[in-house]
């Protein structure tokens, strides 16, 4: 029987190399709680609630998070791979939710989230799915966004600065006063009807 078996709701509580794979976890409510080298990998979330929790050096890849709510919750050098975080419960209010620092969260799909003020950086984020999400005034320096798809996305006063790889296209994002670095940012070129002299 694992800890998380023992009672519904969990606060201030510290977990330390919780190992829990492929089970369900349901109706389970975490408020201030620190999860520390613990794996979840393939685990269902289902009906959870994760309010101002921190997950260190952690392993969630392909976990699912049906209907599940995250309220200031950071995700620090954690392996969140394969996520469908358009299956969680997201407020309406536009609060603050996650946050990402130094994790590898390839493979994810944000399609149509609004992650205002988001914070991705020192990730890995490839082939990761941003499509039509809200993502102005995130913090994304430092991230490695090869092969991730930026469609109809907002991305007002973001900031790349440092970020590589990303392939964003002007005419099909929205960007006013979106930061970026060179050498990385001539890559928006090649998304326009131009012709780029590279001698």
């Amino acid at each position: 029987m694992s800890i998380l078996d023992e009672r519904e709701e969990f606060d201030n509580q510290v977990f330390d190399s919780v190992r829990i794979e492929n089970e369900h976890l349901e109706f389970k409510k975490f408020e201030d709680c620190i999860f520390q080298e613990c794996t979840f990998s393939e685990t269902l979330f289902r009906d959870c609630k994760f309010f101002n929790c921190t997950f260190k050096s952690c392993r969630l890849s392909l976990i699912q998070v049906k209907s599940s709510a995250f309220m200031g919750v950071k995700f620090e050098e954690s392996d969140i791979i394969g996520v469908d975080w358009t299956e969680a419960s997201w407020p309406k209010t536009g609060l603050h939710s996650i946050d990402f620092f130094k994790s590898v969260i390839n493979h994810s799909t944000f399609t149509g989230l609004s992650l205002k003020r988001i914070h991705i950086t020192g990730c890995v984020a490839r082939n990761v799915d941003f499509a039509e999400a809200d993502l102005s005034q995130a913090d994304c320096t430092g991230t490695d966004f090869a092969q991730s798809r930026f469609l109809y996305t907002n991305l007002t006063q973001a900031d790349f600065s440092g970020s590589r790889q990303y392939a964003i296209s002007p005419d099909l994002n929205t960007l006013k006063k979106t930061k970026f670095s060179l050498p990385e940012a001539i890559s928006l070129l090649y998304g326009l009807d131009i012709i780029l002299d590279e001698t």
